[in-house]
């Protein structure tokens, strides 16, 4: 029945011709069937592939309204082993038609099939199909945020699974892709006001996708302007030096050196250039590690703390705010990490005593950056300091009184561990202390 209506594409009839050359041989149908829809099968790929390469030579070439007809004959065939080969052979197709020659169809069948894992195929044959066919593109980046939302909420290991399932980190190493994806997400954090979970999954994607990238080529098979290039290149280059590999010895001075760039392209631009606030602060959540970075930096730092780091912080936090308003953040945010250091030499420390210092720990609306920033320099004292370990449950507890701060210190709590886990990071009694809790935290919630 494969073989028969493969063959109906060429006006074969295989009861007639087939089956009275088959018994001429000597052959029955359950016989010489298998072997000669196999042979049929790669017989076509060869010939798919020698037309591709020969493209010019009209001897050798099949005609592109043949090439369509096999695409259409084979939208309800996607699902068959046997008929991988061929839809792979299709999809990595190339001819010189000024107009698309396979059935928009084929591309939807086959599309629904990979999201579904009724197919595997090929990351080239995925590129040449998102490549070729943008809708599909589109859903899959549409079935990918599906699962991100109905996933548990705040689990980066999760959240990683999913998106490397995809495939989609791995065929955005085509700059076509990624931009696509990319302006995806871009929308997605627009709609949704800069959501936490949005942020996240930028930041996993990105990982997986430099991941990937390096494994196909070491060496940047594309300038990084051409993935971001609204962005200033300079600093997507030194953003992307957020690696293992990056010495902790050498943070405090690469956090500076970024807070310096990003400084002098959002206060120092002229105006009407594309290089604006919310481009570089785009460009800065991709790597979103450098922000957690910054926090323990700040903390770690027994002299002034450095300005460079809490601009970087008040950035992060509120984007568009103008030089005043952030100025008037990080004196806030300044006035609070003294208060916690001052605390940590305390001999007599409380819960209640961390909470004053960064304010009552009620949210107003709107919630005003240097509250938020502030909330993050507690949850961090709380697991960096040692006075901090012994009142993290009190102070947690006294701050977790509504849901969403709830969810936003499990955030804070699953991202730091993830992250310390990725750069090698040891902190034994830590990160006990941040898997205790963050159990705890799940069954409130």
């Amino acid at each position: 029945g494969l073989m028969s209506h493969i063959l109906s594409a060429f006006r074969f009839d295989v009861k007639e011709e087939v089956g009275l050359f088959a018994q001429g041989l000597g052959y029955a149908p359950v016989d010489y069937c298998p072997g000669l829809l196999k042979n049929m099968v790669l017989s076509l790929v060869s010939e798919l592939r020698e037309n591709h390469l020969n493209g010019f030579n009209t001897q050798r070439r099949m005609a592109p309204e043949r090439i369509t007809s096999l695409s259409r004959v084979c939208v309800p065939l996607i699902t068959l082993a046997d008929v991988e080969p061929l839809v792979e052979a299709l999809l990595t197709y190339h001819g010189h038609e000024p107009k698309e020659i396979l059935w928009p169809e084929f591309f939807e069948a086959v599309n629904e099939a990979f999201l579904q894992k009724k197919i595997s195929l090929r990351t080239s044959a995925i590129v040449c199909l998102w490549l070729r066919h943008l809708p599909s593109l589109e859903k899959a980046t549409l079935h990918l945020f599906e699962k991100l939302i109905s996933s548990e909420r705040n689990c980066l290991r999760r959240m990683e699974c999913f998106i490397k399932d995809s495939s989609l980190p791995q065929a955005s190493c085509h700059p076509a892709i990624f931009r696509i994806v990319d302006e995806m997400f871009r929308y997605a954090l627009l709609e949704t006001d800069g959501a936490p979970e949005v942020l996240a999954a930028i930041q996993v994607f990105t990982q997986c996708f430099v991941e990937a990238l390096e494994k196909e080529n070491k060496q940047l098979k594309f300038a990084l302007k051409t993935y971001f290039p609204y962005a200033s290149p300079s600093l997507a280059v030194v953003l992307l030096q957020y690696t293992k590999d990056l010495l902790p010895g050498r943070w405090l001075q690469a956090l500076k050196h970024v807070s310096k760039l990003l400084r002098e392209i959002v206060e120092d631009q002229t105006p009407g250039s594309c290089e604006g606030p919310f481009e570089s602060w785009f460009l800065f959540v991709h790597f979103g590690g450098w922000a957690d970075m910054a926090a323990e930096q700040l903390l770690m730092s027994e002299a002034e703390p450095p300005a460079a780091l809490l601009w970087l912080l008040a950035f992060y936090y509120s984007p568009c705010d103008g030089s005043q308003q952030r100025a008037q953040t990080m004196v806030e945010v300044k006035a609070v990490l003294s208060h916690l250091l001052k605390l940590s030499r305390s001999a007599t420390l409380s819960a209640t005593d961390l909470l004053a210092a960064v304010g009552d720990g009620r949210d107003t609306d709107p919630r005003p950056p240097a509250q938020q920033l502030s909330r993050r320099l507690l949850l961090t004292f709380l697991l960096q300091a040692r006075g901090g370990h012994t009142m993290a449950r009190d102070a947690i507890t006294l701050m977790a009184h509504t849901e969403e701060t709830t969810h936003e210190i499990i955030g804070f709590l699953d991202r730091t561990l993830y992250r310390w886990d990725r750069l090698g990071i040891e902190a034994p009694g830590s990160k006990e202390l941040a898997r205790q809790l963050l159990k705890e935290l799940h069954t409130q919630v």
